[in-house]
């Protein structure tokens, strides 16, 4: 789909900072970068689950034309977190009880690996060392109810687990997996003891990780995401 070069520069002028950090304007079209924006509201709850996104509204908050906005979520209802409801159109995909079950199980399963080939990172080369301390002096610094920083922390800490583990299509199985997208949201939901485990958790993997134990490291891990399965169901249920 051809896109002009003004509605590129309309774009970029209405993303944040944070948006318009992750994208590279030389190599993507405008439909990559609305996708990318559409996907980040998601996420942090500019649309919020059930709501419908009418293509007009969409393309006055851009400033682009209707064609890549029509792309764009297509691409998102490919991805699973735009859904097209009868007689409503397309609207933020909402999740079950069973969604989120099913979904951290699969999770728990690449999640394990990636912790254990982060450990193997580690104890092959050494300057990963940095980035785990790092992240580790990061969680050490937060107090279990500033609930914004831990949301950033747990991220990151994921990401990097991914990336030091190396193995490609562990993370692009990671990336499809919908329920991500909405990890910040959820987090919202949780209780003051919820946070402290998960934290308690990213320290244990962490140390392991760093310990170069690769069976601890993924151990730790499962842990971690079956924990968190089971509080994200019990907030999903409370807010259904």
């Amino acid at each position: 789909m051809k896109t002009s070069a003004s509605e590129a520069r309309s774009l970029n002028r209405r993303l944040g900072f944070a948006e318009r950090a992750s994208l590279n304007s030389s190599t993507d079209t405008v439909v990559q970068q609305i996708t990318d924006s559409i996907r980040s509201r998601i996420r942090d709850g500019g649309f919020a689950p059930g709501q419908r996104l009418v293509v007009g509204d969409v393309t006055r908050m851009l400033g682009v034309s209707a064609g890549p906005v029509r792309e764009a979520i297509s691409r998102l209802t490919g991805e699973g977190l735009i859904e097209v409801v009868p007689h409503r159109g397309a609207t933020v995909r909402t999740f079950s009880t069973d969604d989120v079950r099913e979904i951290f199980q699969v999770r728990e399963m690449i999640e394990g690996l990636a912790a254990r080939l982060a450990a193997q990172a580690v104890a092959d080369k050494p300057e990963n060392r940095a980035r785990v301390e790092a992240a580790l002096t990061e969680l050490h610094g937060i107090q279990a109810s500033e609930s914004g920083r831990f949301i950033d922390h747990n991220h990151g800490f994921h990401e990097l687990i991914y990336e030091l583990g190396g193995n490609n299509r562990a993370t692009t199985i990671a990336s499809s997996l919908t329920l991500p997208i909405y990890r910040l949201r959820f987090h919202l939901m949780l209780t003051l003891d919820q946070t402290q485990t998960s934290m308690a958790d990213h320290d244990a993997i962490a140390q392991a990780i760093l310990a170069g134990d690769g069976e601890a490291a993924e151990r730790a891990m499962r842990l971690h995401i079956r924990r968190s399965g089971e509080a994200m169901v019990e907030a999903v249920r409370r807010t259904s």
